[in-house]
């Protein structure tokens, strides 16, 4: 069975998705750990056809005299997308960090974390039952791949005052191998190795099974470990507990190892390699516990004062280093860095060496640098530049926020100048301090008493008329602490300067589902300056953007340029608007150019739609078929143009179609010998004015006339009457029946449509000599065998060469 479990194994492409193993928490002191947990699996799954989980199930904790816990962290997982809330001993528990491990498209594993140290530290030693970790209700969908499972376990940091120093790293994620899988690399980071003597590493792992060992290893700075004969060199997770010599935690493990011979002092790292080529094992957790010696030194900001005045950034700081919860010394010459958020202010060292438990006082002068925010973070670092190996890197700040009374800063103070030009002056006094960080508050003033007084602010800097020309102007620039007084200058200068102007010149026509054509000219008349290319031109229809155009070259002093726009005009348009031209104007109504006068970039004018009347109804034009159901149509006759043309005259034009007859596109080109295309066809007729235009439409009708047939032919090879042509016959009548007789009555020549036009040579009887006829009269029988012609035409050609 188990073959066949592991063999479905394969019909599910791997998907590689986990979370890596990372340092979650780390203890330094007299520490150790122990693990304790149980399954839920009743025995190995794929060991038989029952699939079957529980609920809850119990395991023994127990510290022994002279232990302390520190702390305890709950571990469990299964199968599925996850159950995260169950009672530990009755008391409800909430994940507070979830992992998951997908190992195909049908099959998603979990696992959950939860801080349950202050339980264990109330409840004391004893049995623990998890419980309401409920998998029954997917556990059916991963019997097929015997990957169904439950289990958890509770990791305990303790302190016990015999043990040496040591440094107790827990690292946890979901990582995992199996068949699809075989190879896992973790490399655990942020060790402090100082001795390797009883150092030891400890696993939490979900789905291992005893009966699956294909190439399954576990492997520490590249050198196999095992515990035999619990944990075989070719087994390790095939559902054991270390802790307690148990091999029946079905499909979990709970094991550490001695790892004295793995890894060496000085290590700050070790790689941890996984192989299986069959089992699936997740990893849900990793202990270390390393020997070390090392200082921890903090800093602690006691007192920080400083003066409040406006530009005092000189800071006086008391403080304190401590290497508390160390394990060996912080020497003399600890580095202090103090910085203003993340920028250096100044460095001291400590001056003796601070032994365990130990701490040392100083103070420091400082000058905040300039640039330096008025609020900043005052930090504080021991050891900033990571010189001494510390137990905790992580400890190493304090903080403290800082509020400097600090003057503003004026930068890109500028003075203002404007054109003379047609009309009133006025400068926006905000443009000269644009550059002023807006965090402050501006106010613009007279005289610099005023400014200083915070009195008088001129009440519309934006808008400003000076009545003085040059005119100081002062400014007050403060902060809620402090202020800074300036000033700058404002002068209307003489400028040469362009002078747009525009016009219309075509008297307008209007007219609906028509462009409307626009002959303007934009002058530049009354310039000292040139209008350059590009200036914008805006049309507006009673208030409405309607077109836009620019000019095409510079306009010199005096110059001008005319130009032409086709707008296609809106169907809201009313009948009677508006057009308005607006030369400078971006569409918006808002213009690029200075100029002389802004007052004169206008043109208007009223305009009204126009329209056409109609054109009488078209009688249906009539031709005979010339074969196919064509034939070739005048459309230029007189009495049909007198018609279109009787209510008003106007250009005329022929369509096909009456989209295009509207639009104007693609007129008939040659309407004198128009060919039909269909049978009948509608011709559509534009009439135009320079006012509107109007449109209709007649048919063309082919019908079948009577065949003209000639008296005589000369086939000679002239080009000319060498077959006997009867008009309107060929294609047009396609069963006719031709014959023709000799004066003798004999019947030389029997044709029909597809012989086509007789050409004066016989067919039939004692002249078929395959040449033509001797010169004489014959006679001919023509039966069209079509019902509008029910009697046959008779007569006789003469054939003369």
């Amino acid at each position: 069975m188990r073959l066949l479990v592991l063999l479905s194994l394969f019909l599910f492409p791997l998907l590689s998705y986990s979370q890596e193993i990372e340092l979650f928490q780390q203890f330094n002191g007299r520490y150790d750990y122990l693990s304790f947990g149980n399954t839920l699996n009743p025995e190995e799954n794929g060991l038989s056809n029952d699939c079957v989980i529980l609920t809850q199930s119990s395991a023994d904790f127990q510290l022994q005299a002279g232990q302390q816990l520190i702390a305890a962290y709950l571990y469990w997982a299964g199968s599925g997308d996850g159950d995260f809330d169950v009672m530990l001993n009755a008391v409800p528990i909430t994940a507070q960090r979830t992992f998951e491990y997908q190992l195909n498209t049908l099959n998603n594993y979990f696992a959950a974390f939860a801080d349950v140290t202050t339980q264990l530290l109330n409840e004391g030693n004893g049995t623990y039952t998890l419980s309401e970790l409920d998998l029954t209700d997917v556990i059916e969908d991963y019997c097929g791949n015997a990957t169904n499972f439950g289990g958890w376990a509770v990791t305990v940091i303790y302190e016990d005052a015999s043990l040496n120093l040591n440094q107790v790293n827990i690292f946890d994620g979901m990582e995992g191998v199996s068949q699809n899988n075989t190879n896992l690399t973790i490399t655990l980071e942020n060790l402090n190795v100082l001795d390797n003597i009883g150092a030891k590493i400890g696993f939490l792992a979900w789905e291992g099974d005893l009966g699956l060992a294909v190439n399954e290893t576990l492997r520490v700075n590249g050198n196999i470990i095992s515990n035999p004969p619990l944990n075989p060199a070719d087994n390790a997770f095939n559902g054991t507990n270390s802790f307690t010599n148990s091999d029946q935690l079905f499909n979990m493990d709970i094991d550490f190892y001695n790892i004295e011979n793995n890894i060496q002092p000085g290590d700050q790292s070790a790689i941890i390699e996984l192989t299986s080529g069959q089992d699936l094992v997740m990893v849900n957790n990793i202990i270390t516990v390393l020997n070390t010696e090392l200082p921890d030194a903090t800093v602690t900001l006691d007192s920080v004062t400083y003066t409040p005045e406006c530009g005092n950034r000189d800071i006086s700081i008391e403080y304190t280093v401590g290497n508390l919860n160390s394990t060996d010394i912080l020497p003399a010459g600890t580095t202090l860095g103090f910085y203003a958020n993340n920028t250096l202010i100044d460095t001291t060292v400590t001056t003796v060496d601070l032994g365990i438990d130990e701490q040392e006082s100083g103070s420091i002068f400082l000058t905040v640098l300039a640039g330096v925010p008025a609020d900043f973070t005052l930090r504080a670092f021991v050891d900033p530049f990571s010189e001494i190996n510390e137990l905790r890197e992580d400890n190493n700040e304090d903080s403290v926020e800082i509020h400097l009374l600090v003057f503003p800063e004026i930068v890109g103070l500028t003075d203002l100048e404007l054109c003379d030009v047609v009309g009133e002056e006025f400068f926006d006094l905000t443009e000269a301090t644009a550059q002023i960080d807006p965090i402050n508050t501006i106010t613009y003033h007279l005289s610099e008493g005023e400014a200083l007084n915070d009195e008088n602010p001129i009440s519309n800097p934006d808008n400003y008329e000076n009545p003085l020309n040059p005119q100081e102007i002062w400014i007050r620039v403060s902060n809620p602490d402090c202020f800074v007084i300036d000033s700058f200058q404002v002068e209307v200068i003489i400028c040469p300067l362009p002078d747009a102007t525009i016009s219309i010149d075509n008297e307008l026509f209007a007219c609906r589902q028509r462009d409307l054509v626009i002959e303007y000219t934009v002058y530049n008349t009354k310039g000292t300056n040139t209008l350059l290319a590009g200036t914008q031109i805006a049309f507006y229809a009673s208030g409405t953007l309607i077109g836009q155009s620019e000019t095409q070259h510079d306009i010199s002093i005096g110059g001008s340029e005319p130009g032409i726009l086709e707008i296609d005009l809106p169907e809201s348009i009313p009948n009677q608007f508006t057009l308005l031209a607006v030369v400078d104007d971006d569409g918006t109504g808002v213009g690029s150019v200075q100029e002389l006068n802004e007052f004169n970039n206008e043109f208007e004018i009223l305009v009204t739609f126009g329209t056409i009347p109609p054109i009488v109804d078209l009688p249906n034009l009539t031709e005979c078929d010339k074969g196919f159901n064509t034939a070739t149509f005048n459309l230029l006759n007189e009495d049909l143009l007198e018609l279109i043309t009787t209510n008003t005259q106007g250009t005329v034009q022929f369509f096909t179609s009456q989209a295009e007859a509207i639009v104007n596109l693609n007129p008939i080109q040659n309407p004198g010998e128009f060919e039909n295309t269909s049978n009948p066809q509608t011709i559509y007729v534009r009439l135009e004015n320079e006012v509107c235009f109007t449109t209709t439409s007649f048919n063309l009708i082919v019908e079948k006339c009577p065949p003209m047939i000639p008296e005589g032919i000369s086939p000679n090879g002239d080009g000319l009457n060498d077959v006997f042509k009867i008009y309107y016959i060929v294609d047009v009548f396609p069963d006719f029946n031709l014959k023709i007789y000799s004066r003798e009555g004999n019947l030389i020549y029997e044709g029909g449509n597809e012989e086509g036009l007789w050409d004066a040579i016989p067919n039939l009887g004692i002249l078929q000599q395959n040449k033509v006829v001797p010169v004489g009269t014959y006679f001919y029988v023509l039966n069209l065998n079509d019902p509008d012609y029910p009697e046959p035409f008779i007569g006789n050609v003469y054939v003369n060469y």
